[in-house]
């Protein structure tokens, strides 16, 4: 039986180390960083898993203890990854209790300044339960961390009873899909809705998605197709000691696949963006030519770099730049922000609906252009993807170990 002494006797001899689950990007097919996960071995070689002694070190007051003092071990091991990969970012967890007082984010902000790791390289992993107990005080030193540009990531996203508020009131950067939601996707369409929709979510918050617990090819593949841009779980790797860890990233392994999901994502993200405009186009058309409101600026990224099939096209979707179906969407896209931007001009000069509608039907001729050759581009490339699968052998160096 594990008792506090004994949590207190293991890190005074230093039995605490961490070992490193790593994530993989879906755009990339790159292992892009990691979770760091607490493991206790014994001086005799025996390994302690984590839910044998953190209830009791969660229940006793001494995780803080245990995170504070490993906080040293994790910032010397980032310092070693940097050094073969320095866009790699790590991730670990925390809880309510590490902020209930100042020492804590106080030792993370000096120890990053002091060995000089991008704050970026960081995140830091809570789950609803500890924004729920959250205080002002453990709020503000949580925040700080933020502030200072350190990621924060909601552990566990989908199995709290307040998930949506608590998004909306913390500046998450990324969500974790509990391996709940990701054991179940196969099961029903009605589950695979749930987790795509969540997906989708975040993608029009602009939150980052990990899905955590991936455990076979195809929760992969569907993830791949969903949208989502990160996964973990013993499918690609079990977590890892160190040693094992360093060499993994050495390796610079690819996994299979395009990002087919993405393309979905920008199809929607277009459609959204035309009926805003033409909405509010209408809506102010309808209005007293001289009505101040026409002068009101749009809620809407103009620029076709800006907005968000823009982003997509210039960014993740350069995985595409070989094929001549994605290079026939920059000029009509081009156009079709050309087009938004002089309707708005017409509006704000006091335009009604006549005036508006022979340029409304051109508009609309080219975003049916657009999504005409974004579909065609994703068919392609869901083809392509299986394709390459097929001669894709799988890359695990290491079998299949404890996800927790």
């Amino acid at each position: 039986m594990i008792t506090e002494q004994n949590i207190l006797d293991g890190l005074n001899n230093d039995e605490f180390v961490y070992f490193y689950q790593p994530k993989v990007s879906l755009i990339t097919g790159k292992v892009i960083g990691a979770e760091a996960l607490i493991r206790w071995i014994k001086p005799d070689g025996t390994l302690i898993m984590p839910q044998r002694f953190i209830p009791l070190a969660e229940q006793s007051g001494l995780i803080s203890t245990i995170t504070y003092n490993m906080f040293s071990k994790l910032a010397r091991d980032m310092l070693i990854f940097s050094d073969i990969d320095s866009s790699l970012v790590i991730s670990f967890n925390a809880t309510s209790q590490d902020f209930a007082e100042p020492h804590f984010y106080n030792k993370v902000l000096e120890t990053l300044s002091q060995l000089r790791i991008p704050a970026h390289n960081l995140q830091v992993e809570i789950t609803e339960t500890t924004v729920l107990q959250a205080d002002e005080t453990i709020k503000k030193h949580i925040l700080a961390l933020c502030y200072a540009g350190i990621g924060l990531a909601m552990d566990d996203y989908g199995t709290g009873y307040a998930t949506l508020e608590t998004l909306s009131q913390w500046p998450f950067t990324t969500i974790k899909l509990d391996r709940s939601i990701i054991s179940r996707m196969l099961d029903s369409p009605k589950n695979q809705t749930i987790a795509e929709s969540s997906i989708r979510m975040a993608h029009e918050l602009d939150i980052s998605v990990v899905a955590e617990g991936v455990e076979s090819e195809m929760q992969y593949q569907m993830l791949l197709e969903s949208g989502c841009t990160k996964v973990q779980g013993y499918w690609l790797s079990r977590p890892l000691p160190l040693d094992d860890f360093i060499y993994f990233i050495e390796q610079d392994l690819r996994w299979s696949g395009l990002p087919i999901g993405l393309i979905h994502m920008a199809v929607v993200d277009h459609i959204q963006w035309r009926k805003k405009l033409v909405s509010d186009i209408v809506r102010l058309a309808s209005t007293p030519h001289d009505a101040i409101e026409r002068q009101a600026p749009f809620n809407l990224p103009l620029d076709c770099r800006e907005c968000r099939l823009g982003k997509w096209y210039y960014g993740a979707g350069q995985q595409f730049n070989d094929s001549p179906l994605f290079a026939a969407i920059e000029e009509p896209h081009e156009k079709f922000h050309n087009l938004g931007g002089q309707l708005i001009q017409i509006v704000s000069k006091g335009g009604n609906m006549h005036d508006l509608t022979p340029l409304l039907t051109e508009f609309s001729d080219h975003s049916a252009i657009i999504l005409d050759r974004l579909q065609k581009l994703e068919h392609k490339g869901l083809i392509d993807m299986h394709l390459a699968h097929q001669a894709w052998s799988e890359h695990h160096l290491y079998a299949p170990g404890s996800d927790e």
